[in-house]
């Protein structure tokens, strides 16, 4: 393999047959090797025949040996197409002698493309602003020039191109297009190289949501002039019923976007913000969902209970006339939900459906005398009670005997035997009472743990007695005036 002498760094294979001997008769030798030295000569003669020429191609020169008389058999040989714009010196018609001197300039193959109309040029400028010089095109401030797909500028020079071959360039033209662009309202004027309204907006950093009102159409195409209107939709969010969704709209107002997305209000649900309040943009409305319901709860209305006197009933003895029926009150309530949630009670009306019907008890208040055998002989009392029987002295009062009231009872009276302690709301001070085992007393002392149904017994130191059982206790006649008899004790046992 060896290089090609009109195509560089191309390899060229040589191949070698094998060479078949035969012997042949002496006077048979003797003519073939007469035969292969005349080929020897006559290819050195053929060689030595070749011209040498220096082939300058775009500036790239290039010894060739070539057998060609004429400088157009060379190119014809190599083959080179020429145009008309072209340079070749000296002309294609010229003689070859050893060491011609031929340079050939190959004019550039230009794909010229303005406003997507294409058409190509042959041209040996160097610069892309010669070439446009050429052509009478003049570039504006905003546009753009692109060479092999590339942005470039102007004073760009041409790549050069390699031996034998023809230069080649794509060069495209974007002339920009002014557009005034009312963006919601507010009027701008931008300068674009696209085709279509799209690609303009695009390049001009405007991006666009479906929701957007564009006139005219995006797929337009970029004419000088052209007037675009936008109307960008408005951006808001909805939060309701455990869920956010986000939408754009062009409605002016909160009821008018909900209506829009889909998004039923009830009557009693709240928004936030209000219905008829302007959207604005990345507005959130809240919507909360807002229920009643109304319950009737009852509640029982307690009787009381009427204590009526009776004349014909023995005193501390009690008949039931009424037995008593509680009534029920009523309550409507109105209870609020909020998304789902109790937020409030509220009572909206009560009333009473059933009036309570009253206990009536009738209460004695006949005072009947009666006599009680006692060991001292007959007594006569007007009312007895059960009470729970103690005893005590001056020294167990709780005063010492240096005390100036030791020994000294609630009513002044010294204490000791015959002197009984009382509650005196059940046991009136100064009552005549008598004791079955103690005796007649007068219950003429009180004490701080002497309550209710208790009755504390009251003894000298020298011949004291330990009291606690449960006694009848009979209160001695005469009764006194009926305005001064409590006929109804509070140990009353009152059914």
């Amino acid at each position: 393999m060896r290089d090609s002498p009109f195509n560089p760094g191309q390899r060229t294979a040589v191949v070698t047959r094998p060479v078949v001997v035969t012997w042949w008769p002496a006077h048979g030798l003797f003519t073939l090797v007469g035969l292969l030295v005349l080929v020897v000569v006559l290819v050195q003669g053929y060689q030595l025949s070749a011209r040498s020429i220096t082939l300058v191609v775009n500036g790239t020169p290039l010894q060739i040996n070539t057998h060609q008389r004429t400088l157009a058999g060379v190119l014809a040989e190599q083959g080179i197409t020429l145009r008309p714009e072209d340079v070749l010196v000296p002309g294609p018609e010229t003689r070859l002698t050893n060491r011609t001197a031929v340079h050939l300039r190959l004019a550039r193959a230009i794909t010229f493309d303005v406003h997507g109309v294409q058409q190509t040029f042959y041209s040996h400028a160097p610069t892309v602003q010669e070439f446009l010089y050429e052509q009478g095109v003049s570039l504006g401030e905003e546009d753009r020039l692109y060479l092999d797909g590339q942005r470039i500028t102007p004073e760009t020079a041409f790549p050069p191109a390699g031996l034998f071959q023809r230069p080649q360039a794509f060069l495209e033209v974007v002339h920009a297009t002014p557009l005034l662009v009312d963006l919601d309202g507010v009027t701008q004027r931008i300068v674009t190289r696209a085709t279509t309204l799209a690609d303009a907006l695009r390049e001009e950093g405007i991006y666009l949501s479906p929701e957007d009102l564009v006139s005219p159409r995006l797929d337009s195409p970029v004419v000088p002039r052209m007037r675009v209107s936008i109307r960008r939709a408005t951006p808001f969010s909805v939060q309701a019923d455990g869920q956010t969704l986000t939408a754009r709209t062009h409605a002016t107002t909160v009821a008018d976007a909900l209506a829009e997305l889909g998004v039923i209000v009830q009557p009693l649900d709240r928004v936030e913000p209000s219905l008829d309040a302007p959207l604005t943009n990345d507005t959130t409305i809240t919507i909360t969902r807002v229920q009643h319901e109304t319950l009737v709860e009852r509640a029982p209305i307690p009787f009381e209970r009427v204590l009526v006197p009776d004349p014909m009933l023995e005193l501390d003895t009690f008949e039931v006339r009424e037995v008593g029926q509680p009534g029920t009150l009523a309550r409507e309530i109105l209870v609020v939900y909020e998304n789902g949630v109790e937020k409030e009670r509220i009572v909206q009306r009560e009333w009473v459906e059933q009036e309570p019907v009253n206990r009536v008890v009738a209460y004695g208040t006949n005072i009947v005398i009666r006599t009680l055998e006692t060991p001292d002989g007959p007594i006569q009392y007007w009312r007895h009670t059960r009470m729970l029987a103690t005893s005590y002295t001056a020294a167990s009062s709780g005063k010492p005997k240096d005390h100036p009231r030791y020994g000294i009872t609630r009513t002044g009276l010294p204490a000791g035997y015959g002197i009984v302690a009382v509650d005196p709301r059940v046991v009136p001070l100064w009552t005549q009472v008598y004791v079955p085992g103690y005796g007649q007393a007068c219950a003429c002392d009180t004490g701080g743990g002497v309550v209710g149904a208790w009755i504390d017994l009251g003894y000298d130191e020298d011949n004291y007695k330990p009291w606690y059982r449960w006694v009848d206790v009979y209160w001695v006649a005469p009764p006194p005036p009926p305005d001064r008899i409590q006929y109804i004790l509070p140990t009353a046992n009152v059914p």
